[in-house]
């Protein structure tokens, strides 16, 4: 690629001191962007040619001026030689850092991401799951994708970044990516924390997305009501991939569990406290957070089907999430429910279904569910949680009406 770059030198007016001394500029310009700095010397401006970019004469001042302008120069010149012939994409700051000795390394949006990502990937199993580096791979792909069509240039630069790229990416990933709100705001999120590493590590000197106001979005709660979990648990199924299908996801119905966790759930995870009661203590994928479930018949009956209490491996015959997923599809289509199910719901279920329309508090919903604060909790089941709300004080206006 061929880029045009330029050194100019002029003096600074405005900048005069009493004395009637201005100070000289260098002003070097790649493809149209400009990196201006002092030079450390001043002139009058009577002594300044702005043709030739020199001070005028043959003085022993204007000697040494012309010589540390000229050495400026060369400078510049090699630092872009140099940079040019490492770097496949550059920027004016790339060149203007070799210059003077501060090269830094990270210098671009997707540089920083390649850093956050590389030590992301070596964090897994201990403080990140794989399906979070995982999310932040994609992300990248579709920061990268919105640069190309946005700004066409293969990367951007993190000094040139301004507020509002996070509202051309909202609006990108609406239009181009077809995107809703929810997910554009945790892609958002996640760019944002990129630029927070960026920042810690003096890459850039501001968070340009500081003042930044993700768009408020309500999230609908999907989840089966009591006769259509009724219907499904009754259902005889021909297929035996359906039947199977369906026990997983009663069970997680029953327990809250999502994917992550009742695909690895063995008896090792069930524990008998000292009331007879059995529990589900396991860590959540996701969170890593310890989450402790309650073992309740219908679930215990399912995993007993399976081999539970002697089966020593997996106690339930889970496949893979995205075949599940469309093996759920197909149930829902049989069955008649018109509603687009995937695992997810079976963990919305019980919090729904089965926990809160069953008069169970909503910080003991928040614990089973391990979630870390209730406030969660609330913002995901707020109409269920009114609604319950409401029922409660149709009961008391009864009772106080009698």
């Amino acid at each position: 690629m061929l880029h045009h770059f330029s050194v100019l030198f002029f003096i600074y007016k405005s900048k005069t001191n009493n004395k009637g001394h201005a100070p000289i500029f260098c002003r070097a310009t790649l493809d149209g962007v400009r990196k201006q700095f002092s030079t450390g010397n001043t002139i009058k401006e009577q002594h300044w040619n702005n043709a030739n970019q020199r001070y005028k004469g043959i003085s022993e001042d204007a000697k040494l001026v012309n010589d540390n302008l000229k050495t400026i120069d060369q400078k510049l010149h090699d630092a872009y030689n140099l940079v040019v012939k490492e770097k496949e994409i550059f920027f004016i700051d790339d060149i203007y850092n070799r210059f003077n000795g501060s090269d830094k390394e990270f210098k671009t949006l997707l540089q920083a991401f390649e850093y956050h990502n590389k030590k992301m990937k070596t964090l897994i199993g201990k403080d990140y799951v794989q399906a979070t580096y995982d999310k932040f791979v994609v992300i990248q792909t579709h920061v990268t994708d919105f640069i190309r069509h946005q700004y066409n240039r293969p990367d951007y630069p993190l000094f040139e970044i301004k507020l509002n790229f996070l509202t051309d990416l909202d609006y990108y990933l609406k239009t181009e990516k077809n995107q809703n709100q929810n997910t554009i705001n945790k892609v958002i999120e996640r760019v944002k924390k990129v630029m927070k590493i960026a920042v810690g590590n003096g890459w850039v000197t501001n968070d340009p997305f500081l003042l930044y106001q993700k768009k408020k979005y309500t999230k609908e709660v999907v989840f089966l009501s009591n006769q259509e979990l009724k219907k499904l648990e009754a259902h005889k199924f021909a297929q035996e991939r359906l039947a199977v299908v369906r026990d997983c996801f009663i069970f997680s119905c029953y327990t809250g569990l999502a994917y992550n966790e009742a695909a690895i759930l063995t008896k090792q995870h069930i524990q008998l406290d000292e009331t007879g009661t059995l529990w589900i203590d396991m860590v959540r994928q996701k969170t890593q957070r310890p989450i402790t479930v309650p073992m309740l018949p219908k679930a215990l009956r399912l995993i007993k089907k399976y081999g539970y209490p002697d089966n020593n491996g997996l106690l339930l015959p889970v496949i893979s999430n995205q075949k599940m997923n469309s093996y759920l599809k197909e149930i829902a289509e049989v069955i008649g429910i018109n509603k687009v199910l995937t695992h997810h719901i079976a963990r919305k279920t019980f919090a729904s279904t089965v926990l809160l329309n069953n008069d169970i508090p909503l910080e003991i919903v928040s614990f089973l569910l391990g979630h870390s604060k209730t406030s969660t909790t609330e913002l995901h089941y707020a109409k269920i949680v009114k609604e319950n709300v409401m029922s409660h004080i149709g009961k008391l206006n009864n009772r106080l009406a009698e």
